[in-house]
């Protein structure tokens, strides 16, 4: 098992971060720096040991890029499951996360998600977009009564091997594509993890960049509304597209990192 964490000037808290996956049982960790104007890359490269491998790209990668190489590597290395992790979550839920790791691997989840927001019950009516289209997502696809509202855009989340090597690489960049993926080619998918938003511990990085996240998150669940429906992807909802961070993701380099890995092992 491999844990992948994207790291963005996260200088004062990817060692938390590092830590709390090393404690979770995790025996093999990638590091994906990209695109920092602090010292993250120092404090990782304090923290390497045997178990931690530090990928370093000097221009950002966008939201949920690093993801996805971070676990093309893992799957080169021979990784049997990956867990993904973000580099500014320092809460306490260690527990927690030792039990998705361990659960995944016992029930074999492809896809083992965790619930950050609790009971779903008024979800069906739910005047707030982005809760309304992950419940949509989940109902969709017939999951909604095991999933609630857990989606991978949000908290720990581990993927199996054998859902590596059927999915485009390009759907790890954009977390509610690898569930509507996963459900609809009958992997294995199940919540395994409850932890609470305000015990991830994730960063508050201001309102601009909140709204952002938002927007990127409800442009990728349309996407994936769209993949479930059959229909050509599109961020469009009532007139507006939905873009948030997504037209700064670097699926060119993404591209490119999983060719230099595959020439590697030709």
């Amino acid at each position: 098992m491999f844990a992948v964490i994207p790291a963005r000037n996260e200088a004062s808290r990817i060692a938390s971060a590092i830590r709390n996956v090393r404690l979770a049982g995790v025996p093999k960790i990638v590091v994906v720096v990209n695109g920092c104007h602090d010292g993250t890359r120092e404090v990782v490269s304090q923290m390497q040991e045997g178990d931690l491998t530090l990928l370093t790209f000097r221009d950002a990668l966008g939201v949920d890029i690093p993801r996805a190489i971070g676990a093309a590597y893992a799957y080169s290395r021979g990784a049997e499951s990956v867990l993904f992790y973000d580099g500014d979550l320092i809460g306490h839920h260690r527990d927690e996360l030792g039990n998705l790791v361990k659960s995944a691997s016992r029930f074999a989840v492809d896809l083992a998600l965790t619930d950050t927001y609790g009971t779903a019950h008024d979800a069906v009516s739910a005047r707030d977009t982005l809760i309304r289209l992950r419940y949509d997502v989940n109902h969709k696809l017939g999951l909604a009564a095991r999933l609630g509202l857990s989606n991978p855009a949000h908290g720990p989340h581990l993927v199996s091997r054998r859902l590596l090597r059927e999915i485009p690489l390009a759907y790890l960049g954009k977390p509610p594509l690898l569930l509507a993926y996963a459900a609809k080619r009958g992997f294995h998918v199940d919540t395994l993890a409850h932890i609470p938003n305000a015990r991830l511990g994730s960063a508050h990085k201001g309102p601009t960049h909140s709204e952002r996240i938002r927007e990127t998150i409800i442009g990728d669940l349309l996407e994936a509304l769209c993949l479930v429906e059959g229909k050509p992807l599109s961020r469009e909802f009532r007139g507006l597209v939905f873009d948030g961070y997504d037209s700064e993701r670097r699926f060119d380099l993404l591209a490119k990192f999983a060719e230099s890995l595959q020439k590697k092992t030709d």
